[in-house]
Parts: structure tokens; sequence; C-alpha cells
């Protein structure tokens, strides 16, 4: 359903008719499992385009910019992509100290992916104008999907502006319910949901991204998700070629970016021979071919010119050269078959301190992964949208993934964590955490270092978590293992060659890299990187069915090092149990602010939560630590001030304060005294107890009647003293807890 009209704001005479387009309002209708609205010009009507889309009361503002040409030459699309939650869209106000939008959270920064990753490849070949896209959520509902309607709106933005782009793109998230496939769940549903795929397409059939993260799904489960998923994407697409329509900018013209020809084939005359000789000679590793093809480059500088004309020439040419020797020979640089794995090595427990801990070599790329056992407290990890909508919750298990300079004999900051970091820590951790045991008591972090990287370092750190966890103890559900799917394909034809198991350089120079991790029984996580502006499910299908017996040859190669997890944890792992604890002496180890609980911890190492009303958890370092904790905790107890009464009993004792509620009794020199409160004076209403003639230092007769279940205190009254015979002495009370 489509409807547009023309706006006349009040200030339309600082608009020259040539920015008319801008006073446009125009509101496009998507009805459907994909129901979404988009609609544009009216806010940010400066920006080269700005679309809001919006399902239900969800609603997220994208707007995008552009600049000049800049002379980045063949270095990449100058693409900046900004995600950034808002707690005024759930009507919250930040929790910071500065009760201000602080910088993007981890979630955030996964959302600029998802959406860099998805436009990117439309971008024409050589573009080079900076652009800036901004996703703002305006409002958010607990169920609503502000990434999915920040992706589209992005789309729908670059396809009215005037910024060349090949799209519209459009995106989907699918969740599987049992064995129904839902499209676009609702966030409680995703709770349930035993996958989540999110797929962005353009044309007919044509995946550009996706993003996967399931409990071991077969792989005819994913194709029939992809399909549902490509029906709603078409719907939308439909919507956003719509609007572009009826509002739609004329594209600017690129400059021409085209090399003088003459330059082309002297630079072919002096290197294509050595290109080809050095991309054949499987001598080589990562860092002497790099090396070479820098000498060559050298070369090339000192017969001709130093000049970024030449250096664009020059990489031309080594792509070419590169994708002609796979396509044409089936060979690649190091010489393996289209099909072969890299050599895999693995070593476990590298050191017997660590509660777990692995080495995964592929090739030239190593990964070092270490496991931390910690209590369920360690756990409080909600991300930014749960917690800004209320939904705290534990995350038990968590990777972080570090990648640094070292890994590629390069200079890096050691500062802060990258974009890139984070989104192959998150592809790994997705990998992982639906083989770990629900019920596992730990909180688990996996750390993954990259030690040396060519090609493929995320899903290097799925296979080494998998060890790890398995080397300490974890009895996962199945091996995870992981391998990365590569692509060269001949645009104007419809030959293409997939490669397994891709080197850096097979990822540089060609047009896919397939991350794709699981188990024997199916995947538990993928993402999709294009540099083409689409991927036929033909396509895909073929490499999902290769990387399927690549995950099977990787999981064999592990089973030779580890075949399954140890028996038993490490001696060096911490331990976890419960003791009970009545209600009263809890208030024993927890009063004063955790005094005593925090002297255990700092003596003995031991963490003491309260479990529930009737036990204690606690958490040591090791065993002997734990019994010295168990110890302390005895001791505490014993040496209390208070004394033991019997119920019903009837004892006499001294009042050593007087106060406006009641008074205060001792049943003994040195006990901790109790309380009597007016209306357990007299049977009488009792305003005070000076009303009774009642002063510190008088003995009276109060009877015992147990502790209050809620609170733990003692309860003593004087109603019903006159009535018993017999009264125990203050002398008999000689047992202590």
């Amino acid at each position: 359903m489509l409807g547009c009209r023309r706006i006349l704001a009040p200030t339309t005479r600082f608009y020259s008719s040539a920015r008319s387009w801008r006073n446009r309002e125009c509101l496009v209708n998507v009805q459907g499992a994909a129901s979404t609205t988009f609609r544009t010009g009216h806010m940010a009507r400066f920006a080269d385009g700005a679309v809001v889309a919006s399902t239900g009361e969800t609603a997220v503002l994208c707007t995008v910019v552009s600049d000049l040409p800049s002379n980045n030459g063949d270095g990449g699309v100058p693409l900046i992509v900004d995600f950034k939650q808002s707690a005024s869209a759930i009507g919250r106000i930040p929790t910071n100290y500065l009760r201000r939008e602080m910088q993007q959270s981890d979630a955030d920064i996964i959302a600029s992916r998802i959406i860099d990753r998805s436009l990117r490849p439309l971008f024409p070949t050589r573009f080079n104008m900076p652009v800036q896209i901004t996703c703002k959520p305006l409002s958010v509902t607990e169920d609503g999907d502000p990434v999915i309607l920040g992706l589209n709106a992005a789309s729908a933005a670059l396809s009215i502006s005037n910024i060349p782009w090949l799209g519209p793109v459009a995106a989907v998230r699918i969740g599987l319910l049992g064995d129904k496939i839902v499209v676009n769940p609702a966030r409680s549903m995703m709770k349930e949901s035993k996958l989540d795929l999110l797929v962005a397409g353009a044309d007919e059939k044509n995946v550009v991204m996706i993003e996967m993260d399931g409990e071991q799904i077969a792989e005819d489960t994913i194709l029939e998700c992809l399909d549902t998923a490509f029906h709603n994407i078409s719907e939308l697409r439909i919507g956003i070629l719509k609007l572009r329509s009826e509002v739609g900018k004329e594209k600017s013209t690129l400059a021409s970016s085209e090399i003088d020809e003459s330059l082309e084939k002297q630079i072919a005359t002096l290197a294509e021979a050595r290109l080809y000789y050095i991309f054949t000679d499987s001598e080589h590793d990562k860092m002497s071919r790099d090396n070479a093809v820098k000498e060559l480059l050298e070369d090339v500088f000192r017969e001709i010119e130093k000049s970024p004309q030449v250096a664009r020439a020059f990489s031309r040419l080594s792509k070419k050269v590169f994708r002609n020797i796979i396509t044409d020979t089936g060979t690649r640089c190091d010489g393996r078959g289209l099909t072969e794995f890299r050599p895999i090595n693995s070593e476990v427990n590298l050191y017997n301190k660590l509660h777990g801990s692995a080495i995964f070599q592929r090739g030239q790329t190593q990964v070092m992964g270490t496991l931390t056992f910690d209590s369920p407290s360690a756990a409080f990890h909600p991300d930014s949208v749960s917690q800004l909508l209320g939904a705290q919750r534990k995350k038990m298990f968590m990777l972080h993934y570090e990648f640094p300079g070292f890994a590629t004999n390069d200079i890096s900051s050691s500062r802060g964590i990258n974009r890139r970091e984070m989104g192959h820590g998150m592809l790994a951790e997705k990998a992982l955490k639906h083989v770990i045991p629900k019920d596992f008591p730990y909180s688990l972090r996996l750390a993954c270092q990259v030690l040396e990287s060519n090609g493929s370092s995320s899903m290097a750190s799925a296979c080494v978590g998998s060890l790890a966890l398995m080397d300490a103890g974890v009895k996962i559900l199945n091996p995870v293992a992981g391998v990365a799917i590569g692509l060269v394909k001949d645009e104007p034809s419809d030959k293409y060659t997939i490669l397994t198991d891709i080197l850096g350089i097979e990822d540089y120079m060609g047009d896919m890299d397939f991350k794709i991790a699981g188990t024997k029984e199916g995947y538990t996580a993928m993402q999709l990187d294009l540099k083409i502006t689409g991927l036929p499910i033909a396509i895909l299908a073929e490499a999902l069915r290769r990387a399927t017996n690549g995950i099977r040859h990787v999981l064999d190669r592990m089973a030779e090092i580890l075949p399954e997890s140890r028996s038993s944890f490490k001696d060096s792992v911490p331990v976890i149990t419960t003791m009970d604890m009545l209600p009263f002496q809890r208030s024993i180890l927890f009063r004063s602010a955790g005094y005593n609980v925090k002297l255990i911890e700092a003596e003995t190492g031991v963490k003491i939560e309260q479990e529930d009303d009737k036990r204690i958890a606690l958490m040591a370092p090791t065993g002997h630590c734990l019994e010295e904790a168990k110890q302390m905790i005895e001791r505490m107890l014993a040496e209390s001030t208070e004394v033991d009464l019997d119920w019903g009993a009837v004892y006499e004792m001294t009042i050593v304060e007087v106060l406006e509620k009641g008074i205060k009794v001792s049943a003994k020199d040195g006990t901790r005294p109790f309380t009597v409160f007016n209306r357990e004076l007299d049977t009488k209403y009792v305003a005070h107890p000076s009303a009774l003639g009642l002063k510190i230092g008088d003995k009276i007769k109060v009877g015992y009647y147990g502790r209050d279940p809620e609170t733990g205190e003692h309860r003593l009254s004087c109603k019903k003293v006159r009535y018993t015979a017999s009264v125990k002495p203050v002398t008999d009370l000689n047992r202590r807890r």
C-alpha cells in the first residue's frame, strides 16, 4: 500500500527549487509477516537520505550523508555505519553516572557490523565517496527488533539518496519454534527459538549477508528457512522500490577511475609472469609471499614511477593473476586442491594451573584458548537492550577474542577492543554456547588469543574453545569445529570456484568469506561476508555442503588429540557447594554490611552468597580453602552471643533498656538482649513501658514462643506468665550455638 503527499513547510522560501524534494513526505506500508512502514520527508531533511522504518510501536530513524570523492583508489568503500541504542526510546534515563548516552555497547557494535556487511557489497566498483550511515532508534517496545528495522531503513535511505548504490537490500530475522518457521518473531518468542537467523538479500534468491546462531541445525532446515526469508525479503524490496520511485533523487555520477590502457600493458609486461611464478610457488608461506610481491612492486616503481596510479594498476593485475590461477588450474597458491585443508595440529592441558587450555594450529593460523571457571555471580552480563528493557539475566558463558598486532607481524595499539575483535569473538561464542549444558553450575570465560593469523582465526577460536572446554572437563553436548569457505566468481559469466579452508590472501583476493561452525549433528553459527552484489541460493547450498564435509574433517583431527571431555575437573578448578543455615544464623554472617563474609573471603578466598532462605552457597578456589571457610563459619556461629531457650518456658530476665516500642531484656550477662514489644507486656493496651512502672534493672518474667519465621527474631511475651506455675532459672541457660 503506497501513499505520498507533498507537504509545504512554513519555511518553504528558504529552499531552492533544486531541493524541493526535501519537502515531499512519502509513506509506504509493507504488509505480511515482515510488516513494515517506511516514511520519509518529515525528519532530518538536510541529510542526503533519511527514512523512518517502523513496525508497531518500534521505530528507527536512519540517515545517510555523503562527502566529496576521496582518492582512496582501490582501498575499499569509505563507509561508516553507527547504530546506537537510546535509553529514551524505551522510556528510561541512562543508568551511568552522567545520565547521558555514552559510547556504543557491544550489542550496538555488533548491530553496526551487521548493517555494514549488508550494505557494503552493493556499492559500485571503485566507489570513493565517503558515506556515513547513522541508525537511531526512536521508540523500542519489549518485543521490537530495532536491528532489522535499522538495516531496512538504511537500505531505504540509500535508495532514495543521490549516492550511487546498487540496492535495495532487505532483511528479515527467522526463528524456529519447535518445527515451525517464524518470520521476525517477537523478542519474547526468540527466547524459546532454536534458531536465530538474520538474512539480507538483493534481487531474487541472491543472499548478501547471513548471521546465524542455532542449536545444531540441520542443513535442510537452514535451506528451508532461507526460502521462507526470501519470500518476505522480496515484499520489503518492492516497498523500498516504491518509495524510491516516488521521492528518490537522481544518482550522482562517479568520476572515472579507469587506468590508462598503455600503463596497464606496461605493468603487465613487467610483472605478470613474475606474479604467476610467485602465486604458483607452494614453497612460499604468508610472509615470504607478501615480501616477494612487495619486492616486485618496488621493481615496477623503479622501472616506471612511484605513483598511486601504478600501485592501483599493479593491485588489479595481482588480483587478476591470482584468481585466474585458481579458476584455470584448480590449484591454490600453497599447492592445495580446492577441497584440501591445511595441516591441523592441536595441544591441550598447556599448564596445570589453568582450568582448561588448548592450542589449535591450522596452517599458519594459531589460536590459544584458556577457560576459566567462576561463580554464577560473576556471570551477570546483560546486553544493552535487555538491560534497558529490564530483562536482566545471567550470561553463564562468554568468549573474548583478542587479535594482537604480532599475529601478523604488525605493530598495533593495545588500547581497547576494536569492532573486528568484537565481531569475531561474538561469532565464536555463538558457535560454542549451545553445546554447554544448561544446568552447568559455573560461569565460564573463554579467552582466545590469536598468536598467528593467515585466515579464519574466528573459526580456529571455535575449535580451540571446544578443546579447552573438553580439557576442563565440561561435558559439552558435542565437539564444535569451524571452517571458512571462499569463492572466486567471474561476474560476467556464471563460472565460479568454491574454496575450502581459505587463506588470508584468498579472502582478500576472493569474493566471499563464509564462516560456518557446527557439530556432527548440525550448524551452530554462520557469518557470510560478500564482495559481490549477491550470492545465488544454489551456490550457497553448495558452500554449505562443502562446509559440512570440512567440519567433519576438522572434528576427526581434533578427536585424535582429545576424543571426549575429561572425566573430572582439574584440582585447580574452584569448588562450589551449599551449606544449610537457619534464617537467624544468616544475620551473623551478613550483618554489618557483610563484615564476616568479607573476612572469610579475605582469609580463605571463598566467596559466600545467599542461595535461598535455608542455604548459603560457597565457592572456593580449592577443597582445602573450602574446609577452612566452613570451620570459620562454625566458629562464628558457636561464638555467637545467642542462648538456647525452650519453647513455652518462662524465664526471669533483667530489663537493660526502655524504649518507646517496648523493653529490652537480657537472659544472661554478655548475651544479646531480646526485645519485648509494648503489645506483649500486658493483656491491656500499653502506650509506653513506663505506664507499667518498668525501669532499667528490674526483673521481669517472660514467656518464650520461638522465632519469627520471617525475620528470625525471638518472640517473647508477658501476657500469659501469671498462668504459668514454674519458672526456669536463668542459670540453666548454658547451651550456646
